[in-house]
């Protein structure tokens, strides 16, 4: 009897559940579309650049060689440092060459005392041949001594001012403004005149960039000098430039092609600096420019980005260029009016649903 009743219990309790189970709905939980922000790309012409690291070298470098020759004893310039015309860079041991001044005034006046003597028997000569007291062989002979003095007061006086200017070449000073460069000598180093290199200075009004890119990057691109090239310092920053150079001829060796560029206004680069080149070789048609944040590189290398459809985010793969400002240059991959997707690029799959709160 009381296994009847438990089997009966357990029956009801059976259906009972049954029943509340039928009468539960299945619930489904739906995902908010993304919201995005997008921007339409329009077609355009674009130049196509390749880039490439230049040295920056200095148009006009000067040589620093001694006038005269002597015991060098200070050097009076950091390299490196910009100088001006007039500075003072070197010191020459001055004590031979002012010893070689002092001689040379000392003669000058010698030759002035002998030539006052000379002028005046000229003169005293001169008053006894009219007073038929002297003889015309006294008189010339008197005459030809003081031109003869003359001519040694004139040899003095320049054996003097040799002397003050050689004097003057101890003291080597910047003949032009400009970065001075290296120092090839040091104090107490024998300084031969015009022929011992002391430094150079490289004026920066004329920096030129001297760069070669390789035929392949080149891709057949015909260069002149009339081809666009962009130049940029350390910290990014754009100068205006041009070509004033393109061999006309590759290095059988490395396969590059040499150019040169010069800034066409002032540039805080030094000589020796490496700067970034682009050069213009091919000017593109029918190109867009994205922004860079809205192009995702993928795992192949590849690149790709997304495109608002309706409600939808479709993955369009791309090819790219270089950059343009905060733009990349997209040669395929996208269409005219095309919105792509600038945000939530990580959180993006083929097919998302997205809304654009500014649509």
């Amino acid at each position: 009897m009381l296994k009847s009743v438990v089997a009966r219990g357990l029956t009801l309790c059976a259906v009972v559940l049954l029943a509340a189970c039928s009468d539960q709905k299945t619930v489904t939980v739906k995902t908010p579309p993304l919201p995005v922000h997008t921007v339409a790309v329009h077609a355009s012409t674009e130049s196509h650049w390749v880039e490439v690291l230049g040295r920056a070298e200095g148009g006009k470098e000067i040589e620093v060689r001694p006038q005269v020759g002597g015991l060098l004893k200070t050097v009076r310039f950091r390299e490196g440092d910009a100088v001006k015309a007039g500075d003072l860079m070197y010191e020459i041991d001055a004590a031979p060459f002012e010893a070689r001044l002092r001689a040379a005034e000392a003669a000058t006046r010698q030759a002035k005392a002998e030539l006052d003597q000379a002028e005046r028997e000229f003169r005293r000569q001169t008053q006894l041949w009219k007073a038929n007291a002297t003889s015309r062989k006294e008189l010339d002979d008197a005459e030809t001594g003081r031109n003869a003095a003359r001519f040694a007061l004139a040899n003095a006086e320049a054996n003097q001012k040799d002397a003050r200017i050689s004097l003057s070449y101890t003291r080597v000073t910047a003949p032009v403004d400009g970065i001075a460069g290296r120092t090839e000598v040091n104090p107490g180093a024998l300084l031969s005149a015009s022929t011992t290199l002391l430094t150079t200075i490289t004026q920066r009004d004329d920096l030129r960039v001297r760069f070669a890119p390789s035929e392949r990057l080149l891709g057949g691109a015909e260069i002149t000098t009339k081809s666009g090239v962009r130049l940029f310092s350390a910290d990014g920053k754009e100068y205006k430039a041009r070509l004033d150079f393109v061999s006309q001829s590759l290095d059988p060796d490395t396969s590059t092609r040499l150019m040169r560029a010069r800034f066409e206004e002032p540039a805080p680069v030094l000589p020796g600096e490496f700067v970034k080149v682009r050069l213009e070789t091919v000017v593109n048609q029918n190109v867009f420019r994205v922004p860079q944040k809205a192009i995702v590189q993928m795992p192949d290398g590849g690149y790709r980005v997304y495109v608002r459809q309706g409600d939808k985010a479709v993955a369009k793969a791309v090819k790219v260029g270089l950059w343009e400002g905060t733009d990349w240059i997209v040669f395929s991959g996208v269409d005219e009016g095309d919105l792509v997707i600038t945000d939530q690029l990580l959180r993006l799959r083929d097919g998302s649903a997205v809304t654009d709160p500014q649509a």
